[in-house]
């Protein structure tokens, strides 16, 4: 149920948050959950409730467990302030938001006084699974609101707190597996909203899940996980996914192989128990920067490789809308493909001329990832799949072209975050994408009135809809890296 505070109750609410009562307490929406009230805050007709607990503090204990559910409350809870993001390394002399682990928490715009339930979309946001946050200005979800669409962003676990797994921690744990604890903290959070997300007017049988790098990659594998059937509805992925069976230069681990990793970090601390790591401090920990990832075939998580169970038709079956952008490789410059002596003549000719092959060869690959998730989704699965190419540059940062993330400040019409001199064309294209991305949201279908049409994913006559200044219908760039990648990886399955 939501409601507004009306000035009955302002006094009650500001003594049970332990403030005096100032005159906007009367203007601040309360929405309850399973846990308690919460009392957020409202302008311009959206509501924002932000830094709402939905699991327990993973601390102490609980450090490298799942997650476990919240401890209600009492009194009406203040949810107009971030929360804390969640541990992860940065540079000492980097200034940021207050960090902890007490950091599972989400943020829920929404508009006021819905009349009908409302679609929903969660955002997941990217850093490689080591770094950021829901708290991003890039995406405050207020314009989706204003659209009428519910919008969250949550927090989850990240680095070795969040995807370190050990031998030991895999007997402990009551499923056999360990790792993987930030997916699980997604999964946390679903279920959270599907319990509690129709006090804010959401509708918890409609929801999107959407992200972008690393938090496509987790679209990706929540959509390939059996532990998140029925809770989500539709998927967006933008720029990466884990369809690399060959793991460019992360890896991928089985269970096995990402214990050892673990033990391996365990080491340089000395520990010789999780016991002991448990008790070292954060800060200890996040001294120590070390890549960790997902794991596949983890036996809980994921029962197989994410591009194996796509494959196979065991993948959540729900529409999907997925892309990259034109030049990713200008700001992720990975090296994912690796020839052997055999394809190197033919992978080097591709590039022959490139002004920076590195960085095409990257963006190559994160098309081909991108490619492969609505292909197999086509094949495989009843439900359409839409594939895109985003190819805009920022107006003051040319040289590198359209680059990895550059397509989100248009998706939440957040162009203003960034200090550019948009243009008029950028705000087109923006409220175009945002467009695509609210209609998915309602109807699984990013189409509608006013729009050029974009087809549904066919893989055998390929068309994409390319985003920029000019939108159309486009065949699959560099089509003939596409056919080498694609047996490239094969080999590597």
């Amino acid at each position: 149920m939501r409601r507004r505070l009306f000035a009955a109750l302002a006094c009650f609410t500001s003594a049970a948050i332990g403030h005096s009562a100032p005159a906007l307490a009367e203007e601040a929406p309360v929405a309850e959950t399973e846990q308690g009230m919460l009392r957020g805050a409202s302008s311009d007709g959206i509501e924002r409730f932000l830094g709402i607990p939905y699991a327990a503090a993973p601390t102490g204990d609980l450090r490298w467990q799942a997650p476990r559910p919240v401890d209600g409350w009492n009194n009406v809870r203040d949810a107009s302030e971030f929360g804390p993001i969640c541990a992860q390394s940065r540079p000492p002399d980097q200034a940021g938001p207050p960090m902890s682990e007490d950091c599972l928490t989400l943020n829920v715009w929404a508009p006021a006084d819905a009349a009908d339930p409302l679609p929903v979309m969660v955002w997941i946001h990217g850093g490689g699974h080591q770094f950021g946050s829901g708290r991003d200005p890039a995406f405050d979800g207020t314009e989706f609101a204003k659209d009428g669409i519910v919008l969250v962003t949550i927090n989850y676990r990240l680095g070795a707190l969040g995807f370190m797994a050990h031998p030991e921690l895999t007997a402990e744990a009551p499923y056999g597996s360990s790792g993987n604890y930030g997916i699980l903290d997604q999964i946390a959070a679903l279920r959270w909203i599907q319990q509690n997300i129709a006090a804010f007017g959401g509708d918890p049988g409609n929801v999107t899940i959407f992200g972008e790098s690393a938090g496509a990659g987790a679209v990706n594998i929540l959509q390939a996980s059996p532990l998140a059937e029925g809770l989500f509805h539709k998927a967006i992925g933008e720029s990466t996914s884990q369809m690399d069976p060959d793991g460019g230069i992360i890896g991928r681990k089985d269970l096995e192989s990402a214990g050892e990793y673990g033990e391996a970090f365990a080491e340089k601390f000395g520990a010789h128990s999780i016991a002991e790591m448990r008790a070292l401090p954060m800060e200890k920990i996040l001294s120590e920067f070390t890549f960790f990832w997902p794991t596949e075939r983890d036996g809980y998580v994921l029962p197989d490789l994410v591009y194996n169970i796509f494959a196979e038709g065991r993948q959540n079956d729900v529409p999907t809308l997925v892309g990259s952008n034109s030049y990713e490789g200008s700001t992720i410059r990975m090296e994912w493909v690796k020839p052997d002596e055999e394809e190197r003549a033919e992978f080097d000719a591709f590039y022959e001329g490139a002004e920076d092959k590195l960085a095409q060869s990257a963006t190559d690959a994160v098309q081909w990832q991108m490619r492969s998730w609505a292909e197999l989704q086509s094949r495989t699965g009843e439900e359409d799949a839409w594939l895109y190419w985003f190819d805009r540059a920022w107006p003051g940062k040319p040289e590198l072209g359209a680059f990895h993330g550059g397509e989100i400040v248009y998706v939440f019409e957040t162009l203003e975050s960034e200090d550019q001199l948009w243009t008029e064309e950028d705000r087109q294209l923006s409220d175009l994408m945002s467009s695509y991305w609210a209609n998915f949201a309602r109807q699984g279908d990013p189409n509608g009135p006013g729009l050029p049409h974009w087809p549904a994913y066919d893989p055998e006559e390929p068309r994409l809809m390319e985003l920029s200044v000019e939108p159309k219908v486009i065949e699959t760039p560099r089509s003939e890296v596409q056919e080498f990648l694609d047996a490239y990886f094969a080999k590597r399955r």
